[in-house]
């Protein structure tokens, strides 16, 4: 039976027989920022009051966050400003007023000062069906100053989004959700931008279509959750990236369990994964991560992932199950499975506030190889990250600084077989540098009042000639070593001045800076140039 009519059968199920019982919303606080309105300001709120450590223990590696955590969390903050535990900024005090107002639906009793709904059904407290609909506009301006022999992107693209969004509840025990994106291109069009994104072909034109959406439903187990649908995962410590899953794919097709106790986190999934290649028609994720806080100061996390393809294994769907050990047996005993076996990966990470306002964190992750044996060995696949996160340094109150570095070596997220990559249509399911490359990445927000905000940045980025597609040649020697950001690297320094003026639950806008500079463009020598990008954002919520 097929993972799709498996998981089908079972939601179907759960949707007759599952009781019902009182609480708090059960729908995602979605990851994608180019899908919903005010998640991202959501989760930077919510991790600036962990790293000053108004809130403690919290497992932020393992996200989404549901708006019931959500809801926790800042009731558990606005208890202790009123008892006097804690003294916020004037900024961060109004800023917990909005997201209180903005969240008041999943429990917090604050009255929003406009309604939260386009429309909205309710039956008491049993059943909620609500409609949102936002809509937005996306400028993009790239000027290059020295056009080098290569193709370059330069113009202006438009784009007009619609967002509606659909989503209800049953109690405490349902939940479902369809939030959806619809855009119009127009003006020059960038390859890059929205690349994964589903395209009307009968509308490729002059006006180019995009769409997306995550969907899903979810069910309230007396111990854990199960979601089934779309959805995005990130596992890790990173604030621009995570190495092993991170949500910079296209929503994944999954069955989810989530559960928490105490401080410990349990997350396990098994997705459908879809490829360009017209040969690779079948190809499955399975994942779990444990997260927990032993002391309220220090985090750790264990994660692993196994990528597989041309038939389904119920072996990977139970989970509790080490697919580093039961691999073995899995992809070799079936014949129809290639001798090297399926793709597995492990990670893991930490995060350390030796005092507060100021967090250390690093994951390492290990692809394939004996690091231990033989560390410069072709296969030896492996990825790094660091960085620190400092809130109101100096006593410079309102303002957030991040530094972080990610390398991954030269064929790390390859395999010798097609189907085995690790990617979700053209994008890394890891961090998105990709494959033999590093990030150099430095932000520095200064918070000006409750809705603005500036932005400044610096981020180095540079690759190999290493790719994702390009496992290690089967004529090469055995004993082959791994090269550092391999052959001529290409490069990209990226300086950033930005601003944004958010009022939650009501409108954004987003505006950006950048000079950029190239080097060794597409990996050949001397094709160099500059320029600037200009981007643009505007969000109005009906």
């Amino acid at each position: 039976m097929s993972l799709r009519i498996s998981i089908v059968f079972c939601a179907l199920f759960l949707i007759c027989y599952i009781p019902l019982c009182h609480g708090s919303p059960l729908i995602n606080v979605p990851l994608n920022p180019n899908l919903s309105d005010f998640n991202t300001e959501t989760y930077r709120f919510i991790q600036r009051l962990l790293n000053k450590r108004v809130l403690k223990g919290v497992t932020r590696g393992s996200l989404p966050f549901t708006r019931k955590q959500v809801v926790t969390l800042l009731l558990e903050v606005s208890q202790k400003q009123e008892n006097g535990e804690l003294t916020l900024s004037v900024n961060d005090q109004k800023r917990l007023r909005e997201f209180l107002a903005f969240y008041s639906e999943a429990g917090t009793e604050t009255p929003p000062d406009r309604r939260l709904h386009l429309f909205s059904l309710t039956d008491d407290s049993t059943f909620r069906l609500s409609f949102d609909l936002r809509a937005g506009q996306h400028e993009i301006t790239r000027l290059v100053d020295n056009i080098s022999e290569l193709p370059t992107d330069e113009g202006n693209m438009h784009v007009t989004s619609l967002f509606p969004h659909i989503y209800g509840q049953v109690e405490d025990s349902f939940a479902f959700s369809a939030d959806m994106a619809y855009r119009f291109l127009y003006g020059d069009f960038f390859d890059d931008v929205y690349r994964d994104e589903s395209k009307y072909r009968q509308l490729e034109g002059e006006l180019k279509n995009r769409t997306a959406i995550n969907s899903y439903l979810k069910f309230k187990m007396p111990w854990f959750e199960l979601q089934f649908g779309q959805d995005n995962l990130q596992w890790g410590p990173g604030y621009h990236g995570n190495l092993l899953v991170s949500s910079n794919p296209i929503a994944i097709d999954m069955l989810k369990l989530n559960t928490t106790f105490k401080n410990v986190t349990f997350t396990a999934f098994t997705g459908v994964l879809e490829d360009m290649s017209e040969d690779i028609n079948d190809k499955y994720i399975s994942g779990h991560r444990a997260e927990g806080y032993f002391w309220d100061r220090f985090g750790l996390g264990l994660s692993e992932v196994v990528v597989y393809g041309n038939r389904f294994e119920p072996g990977y769907l139970n989970p509790v199950n080490i697919y580093l050990i039961n691999e073995q047996t899995i992809s070799r005993a079936d014949s129809r499975a290639p001798g090297s076996g399926d793709n597995v990966m492990i990670s893991f990470d930490m995060r350390y506030r030796p005092i507060n306002n100021f967090e250390i964190y690093g994951e390492l992750m290990v692809d394939d190889g004996n690091p231990a044996a033989s560390f410069y060995h072709w296969d030896t696949k492996f990825g790094i990250l660091g960085g620190i996160y400092v809130t109101d340094p100096f006593g410079f109150a309102d303002t957030d600084f991040h530094a972080e570095y990610a390398f991954i070596n030269q064929y790390t997220y390859t395999h010798v077989n097609p189907v085995n990559v690790y990617k979700h249509f053209t994008s890394v399911i890891g961090h998105h540098i990709g494959t033999d490359a590093d990030n150099l990445w430095l932000e520095l927000r200064k918070r000006i009042t409750d809705k603005l905000e500036t932005v400044f940045g610096y981020e180095l980025e540079r690759h190999g000639q290493g790719d994702i597609d390009k496992n290690h040649p089967v004529d090469a020697p055995k004993d082959d070593v791994w090269t550092p950001l391999s052959g001529l690297t290409e490069s990209e320094h990226r300086l950033r001045v930005g601003f944004n003026w958010v009022n939650i639950g009501d409108y954004s806008f987003y505006g950006e800076w950048n000079r950029v500079w190239r080097r060794n463009i597409g990996n050949q020598f001397g094709i160099n140039d500059t320029g600037n990008e200009i981007e643009a954002k505007a969000l109005l919520r009906f």
